[in-house]
C-alpha cells in the first residue's frame, strides 16, 4: 500500500511576505557562495540580475546587471541557474535560439560570458541546471536536440572554475524517441557523486528517473525509475521536481505525478505528500524539508515533524541548505522575488 506522508493541512500564514528587491524579476535561483554568501540570480525580460546576502538572507545587495541575453528563455521553470564552488560562481542561461551560456564572475566583479554547447542552437526548450563541488568542478545539463532532433540529456563540465568547458557529453537518450521535452531536469553534486533527475517518456508514461555518476561525470550508470506507480500522459506536465543527496550518500527527491506530489529514494515505494506542483527539497540535520506550490500558495513541510506551514502567495519555490542547520527558500509572486530563511 502506498505510504502517505501527510494529508494536506493548511496552517495560517506564518510569515509576512516582503520582496527582496526593489526591481521586478522572474525565476529566481540561488546558491551558497564564498564565505557563506547567499547568491541569487533572476531574470527580467532579456536581462540577468545578480544579488547576494552576507547575513544569511536578512539583507540583499541591490541587484546588479550580469548581462543582456536577447531571447532569454524565462518562465515555467525556464530561466537562469546559479552554482558556486565556494570560490567561483557561475550563472547559466539559454536563449531562444537554443544556445547555452555560462557567466563566470571574475575577481573584479565583472561577468565573463562563454558558450557551453559545442553544436549551435540545439537547446531549443530552454531548460538547464548546474551544480558544483568544492574541487572547482561545475557540471551543466540541458535538453538537447542534436543528431535526431529528439530531446536528450546532455552535459558539459568545467574543471577550472568555468574558464573552459569540456566537450559536450551525452548523459541519457531515450530508447524510444525523446525524453519529456517540457520538464526541468535537476542536478546535484557532492564531491565526485553526481545525481541527475529528469522526466522520461517511455511507453506513453511521463515518469521520473535518476541517473548517477560516481566519478565526477566521466561515466554514468543506468537510469533508474522513481516510485512504483506510473503516469500515462500524452501532454506536458511542466514539472521537473527536485533532488538532493543526504550526508550518507542516499538520494532524496520530490516529484509530481498527476495532481499529487510524492517523495522517494532511488528504490522502493514512493510516499504520497499531497496535492501540489513545482516542489523543491533540501536535506538539513533536522531531516528532509519540502516546499511546493498549490492553488497559488507556497507550503513548507518538515518530514520529521509533519507540520505544514503556509508561506503565502507565490509559485516556483526553491529550497536549499545554507548550512547543516539552516536553509533558505526563494520564490516569485506577481513579478516580485521573495525569500525566507529556515531555521534560527
Amino acid at each position: 500500500m502506498l505510504k502517505i506522508l501527510f494529508c494536506l493541512l493548511i496552517s495560517p500564514i506564518v510569515f509576512a511576505q516582503t520582496s527582496l528587491f526593489s526591481i521586478s524579476g522572474q525565476q529566481p535561483d540561488f546558491c551558497l557562495g564564498e564565505s557563506g554568501k547567499i547568491e541569487v540570480v533572476f531574470g527580467q525580460k532579456n536581462k540577468l540580475y545578480y544579488s547576494f546576502s552576507s547575513d544569511q538572507g536578512k539583507h540583499f545587495s541591490e541587484p546588479s546587471l550580469v548581462d543582456s541575453l536577447v531571447g532569454l528563455h524565462l518562465g515555467a521553470s525556464r530561466g537562469p541557474r546559479i552554482a558556486s564552488s565556494q570560490s567561483e560562481t557561475i550563472i547559466t542561461a539559454i536563449d531562444k535560439l537554443g544556445n547555452v551560456y555560462a557567466f563566470r564572475k571574475s575577481q573584479m566583479g565583472s561577468w565573463i560570458k562563454n558558450q557551453v554547447n559545442d553544436i549551435p542552437e540545439i537547446a531549443k526548450e530552454g531548460f538547464n541546471a548546474i551544480s558544483a563541488n568544492k574541487k572547482h568542478q561545475f557540471t551543466v545539463i540541458w535538453l538537447d536536440l542534436r543528431g535526431d532532433r529528439k530531446n536528450k540529456l546532455m552535459s558539459s563540465t568545467s574543471l577550472d572554475g568555468g574558464k573552459s568547458w569540456q566537450k559536450n557529453q551525452l548523459v541519457y537518450t531515450s530508447p524510444e524517441s525523446s525524453i519529456c521535452e517540457c520538464c526541468q531536469p535537476n542536478i546535484v553534486m557532492k564531491d565526485n557523486h553526481i545525481a541527475i533527475m529528469f522526466r522520461n517518456w517511455l511507453q506513453g508514461s511521463r515518469d521520473m528517473y535518476v541517473i548517477q555518476s560516481t566519478n565526477g561525470g566521466k561515466t554514468y550508470g543506468q537510469a533508474q525509475k522513481l516510485g512504483l506507480g506510473t503516469w500515462v500522459l500524452n501532454a506536458c506536465p511542466m514539472d521537473g521536481g527536485s533532488i538532493d543527496i543526504a550526508p550518507n550518500g542516499e538520494i532524496v527527491s520530490v516529484w509530481r505525478r498527476a495532481e499529487n506530489l510524492y517523495t522517494s529514494g532511488i528504490k522502493g515505494e514512493e510516499t504520497l505528500l499531497g496535492p501540489g506542483k513545482n516542489a523543491s527539497t533540501a536535506i538539513l540535520s533536522s531531516g528532509q524539508w519540502l516546499v511546493w506550490s498549490h492553488m497559488g500558495q507556497i507550503f513548507l513541510k518538515s518530514s520529521k515533524t509533519g507540520s505544514t506551514q503556509n508561506l503565502g502567495a507565490g509559485r516556483f519555490p526553491i529550497i536549499k541548505a545554507i548550512n547543516a542547520l539552516q536553509g533558505f527558500i526563494i520564490w516569485e509572486n506577481q513579478g516580485q522575488i521573495f525569500g525566507q530563511k529556515l531555521g534560527s
